[in-house]
């Protein structure tokens, strides 16, 4: 059911922290405010403040300069220079540097040991915006509210510049172009923005009385445009972006009055969304940035839009700019009670939101995971028979998960120890693998791989990537194997023990994930069991031979044919025979490093949003009829 309440974009989110922007022209007090609020509230909270220095502190802590965070004290040199520079043009290209530096710094932060609140001395987001309405780009932002919406979009990172305007915007604003297309930065938006407004003319006589001289840009006429811009850009992010903007008219008021009212009202936020306050019945929709083609990767910022089109339902967006980033925002929000959730990727963003969807060792019973196709790899979401289109993609899910159509799913869990001799444990529906199908994420997961997966989703497909990173896992396992580094395992399947080999792949799967994997073929979801093809290798040409009897699924029906062996079981575990160097387990699409003994076992089931049960019928070809085939 459509909306009709809500035509406000609402913004992307980085999980439950809470960004606090204090902004406003010099002169506004809006510095004095920034380590006011972060002295105040680390009395209670923790609490990072971003500005000319980065600071943090918290309960018992005293508030320090966290030269400890990267690019901390680079920020500030930057920011120092930008001070002392009176060339405007020279000023703008050092000031973005400094943005760019706060808004890593930012981004660092809220992924890595989250605080409860992000307090900052201005925001890039919103600074940028308004000196380009004041100053920079004044002509091309004056007329009208779409273009400069567009452009705070393209800033925050969750739109991406259409190809048929990069000349537009390269002319004019290269600087936006090279931090939306090359990702150097989100310029995110913040949860709460307090403008301190003031009459420029107070401003002036305060910035006088600080005994420095003046910059560049410190007059009553260009102060008179930047405050008139800070308005403007305030308005359209609390009318267009939902960001709630609270306007204090500081002129009036002492400096301790006006840090009461940012700290009481920042108190008030984290009273009210502070944990254990997610609605179970909200949509919480959790997507990766660099996920699929270059198509998918512009579908970002019309997701909210669509999913608030569909449903009267609560709904936010968070991005992660990784899987791991994926994981700990699924664990914080099933965490805080939420129970439905999207994950907008491919099938390593799909498991690290299972993962991060356990609480305990468990996934909550009331749990529900649906499948946005967004990915290189999105066999799962195709077997649940979700659109790859993002309007009909959406529809599907929303009428799903209203009409509470699920699918079960077994959940696999693959323990192993990390090289240092430390436990580790992942969970997974879809696929894992060893040997060559375990090396494949090295060549598609890392960050450089990400750059080019995108373009070889556009050229080549959804699959298109795996195959690519495929041959590079075979040549890379070809290469291991002559210098002596690949050693023979022995597999234990169901408690019987396989003559060690040396295994050239062993793919796992705990169900029918389509055609395009047909591995898994006549293989339910929930069966209870899982499916192990393990192939034994002899020679480069058996090798070639066995992968496109994998492609074809031609391994079911013969599998002596292939040197291989098919099993459906509960329980596996593959040894190394001798001590070996670290290799890798790939759980579809999500990394382990070990050197020593892979166990997988079936241990749990999650509920999957399905498309209409008509249309989501598995493969009917038959299984193979021989499970225990050597």
């Amino acid at each position: 059911m459509a909306s009709a309440v809500n035509n406000v974009e609402a913004p992307l989110t980085t999980g439950s922290t809470l960004v606090a922007s204090i902004v406003g022209i010099d002169g506004c007090g809006k510095s004095s405010a920034f380590r006011g609020v972060v002295e105040t509230l680390a009395g209670s909270v923790s609490v990072i403040g971003v500005g000319d220095e980065v600071v943090g502190g918290g309960p018992g802590h005293t508030v320090r300069e966290r030269t400890d965070l990267p690019l901390s004290r680079s920020a500030r040199m930057v920011g120092t220079l930008a001070k002392g520079l009176r060339r405007p043009g020279l000023y703008k290209q050092v000031k973005f540097l400094e943005f760019v530096e706060r808004a890593r710094i930012r981004e660092y932060v809220a992924g890595h040991d989250p605080p409860a609140v992000i307090v900052t001395d201005g925001d890039p987001l919103v600074n940028s915006a308004a000196w380009a309405v004041a100053r920079f780009y004044r002509e091309y932002l004056t007329e009208g509210d779409e273009r400069l919406t567009d452009v705070l979009h393209y800033l925050a990172g969750d739109r991406r510049i259409p190809f048929n305007r990069l000349g537009y915007y390269l002319r004019r604003a290269w600087h936006l172009v090279l931090l939306n297309r090359l990702r150097l930065a989100r310029f995110g938006f913040p949860g709460v923005v307090y403008l301190l407004d003031i009459n420029p003319a107070v401003a002036m006589e305060r910035i006088k009385q600080r005994d420095r001289p003046l910059q560049s840009h410190e007059t009553i006429a260009f102060l008179t445009e930047l405050a008139s811009a800070y308005r403007r850009v305030c308005a359209l992010l609390e009318e267009r972006c939902g960001i709630p903007v609270i306007t204090i008219h500081a002129g009036g008021l002492s400096p301790g009055q006006t840090l009461r009212m940012v700290v009481d009202d920042i108190r008030k936020r984290l009273t009210t969304e502070g944990p254990g306050k997610y609605d179970p019945a909200s949509i919480e929709i959790i997507a990766t940035t660099m996920s699929g083609s270059l198509q998918d990767q512009r579908k970002i910022g019309r997701i909210g839009p669509e999913f608030r089109s569909l449903t009267e339902t609560s709904s936010r967006v968070h991005i992660a700019d990784s899987h791991s980033r994926a994981q700990a925002i699924a664990h914080e929000v099933v965490g805080r009670g939420a129970r439905t959730l999207v994950s907008a990727g491919g099938a390593g963003t799909f498991n690290a939101v299972l993962e991060g969807s356990h609480l305990a060792g468990k996934v909550p019973a009331d749990l529900r995971l649906a499948f946005l196709r967004k990915g290189s790899a999105d066999l799962i979401g195709k077997a649940l028979h979700i659109p790859d289109d993002l309007g009909s993609g959406a529809k599907v899910i929303v009428d799903g998960i209203e009409a509470k159509r699920c699918t079960e799913a077994d959940i696999l869990t693959v323990v192993t120890t990390n090289p240092d001799g430390s436990i580790q444990e992942k969970h997974m529906v879809g696929f894992a693998g060893l040997g060559v199908f375990g090396d494949v994420p090295r060549f598609t997961e890392n960050r450089f791989a990400k750059a080019y997966k995108g373009v070889l989703g556009t050229l080549f497909g959804d699959l298109g990537p795996f195959y690519v990173g495929l041959v590079l896992a075979t040549i890379a396992w070809s290469v291991r194997r002559l210098l002596g580094r690949v050693p023979p395992m022995a597999l234990t399947l169901d408690g019987d023990e396989l003559e060690p080999e040396v295994w050239g792949a062993i793919i796992l799967l705990n169900g029918d994930l389509g055609k395009d994997f047909p591995l898994g073929r006549g293989l339910d979801l929930s069966s209870g069991t899982f499916r192990v093809v393990a192939l034994r290798y002899r020679g480069l040409r058996q090798v070639l031979r066995q992968i496109n009897a994998c492609r074809t699924a031609t391994v079911l029906e013969r599998p002596r044919d292939f040197e291989a062996v098919v099993r459906e079981i509960e329980a596996l575990a593959a040894a190394p025979i001798r001590p070996c160097r670290p290799y890798m387990v790939n759980v579809d699409g999500l990394q382990m490093m070990t050197s020593s003994t892979v166990q997988v076992v079936l241990s749990g089931s999650i509920n999957l949003v399905s498309g209409p049960y008509e249309e989501a019928l598995p493969d009917p070809s038959p299984a193979p009829k021989d499970r225990r085939t050597r």
